[in-house]
């Protein structure tokens, strides 16, 4: 099996960034529509638990994760065994962490330009069209269901976004012979780095 090393992944981030550029501009326009922001909030969306599932998302975390300076990457890598620490203690029962992504410091996302699909998109309202499936809603964060008065008319359609970043991984996958499922929290992406 090859592994990342030997994989050009420089192609495949420039793809992700610029689907996460578009998907940041879906959600500046659906906030600017609501009035929504997430300044002030007293709730933080970074110690709920979200799994990512791509391998192409991990290697975009990676990317700005090292570079960040050695200390915070020191820092941040302490604070992810104490997650997945914590974490282990409740699996299957994840809604009952609440602890905050290793990569937080002060509120805010210190690789936030490399930060996942979820945690871009989480927040406002969201439509899926899944193939088999059917179409799936997402309701806001619980601050845009207090906050917001409005109806629900505009959404951010995640159909393409998820489609675009499938198509990737699915490129990925097939140059390194990839097979096995991924799902990771942040903090066990940034500790199982090299187990890909």
């Amino acid at each position: 099996m090859s592994n990342a090393v030997d994989l050009d992944i420089g192609k495949f981030l420039d793809q992700l960034y610029d689907v996460y550029r578009e998907i940041d501009a879906a959600y500046a326009e659906a906030a600017e529509y609501y009035g929504f922001s997430c300044e002030g909030c007293e709730q933080n969306c970074c110690d709920t638990v979200f799994y990512h599932y791509t391998l192409i998302e991990f290697f975009g975390l990676l990317d700005g994760f090292d570079a960040l300076p050695e200390d915070i990457q020191a820092r941040s890598l302490q604070r992810a065994r104490e997650y997945v620490k914590e974490l282990n203690r409740f699996r299957g029962k994840e809604q009952n962490v609440k602890i905050l992504c290793p990569l937080n410091y002060d509120g805010l996302c210190s690789v936030y330009e490399h930060r996942p699909l979820i945690c871009r998109i989480h927040g406002l309202p969201g439509s899926f069209r899944h193939p088999a499936k059917g179409i799936k809603t997402f309701s806001g964060c619980k601050r845009f269901e207090e906050t917001n008065k409005m109806e629900k008319t505009k959404v951010i359609e995640r159909t393409a976004f998820y489609t675009r970043i499938a198509t990737l991984e699915s490129q990925v996958r097939r140059e390194m012979d990839y097979l096995m499922k991924f799902q990771k929290t942040i903090a066990e992406m940034l500790l199982d780095r090299n187990l890909v």
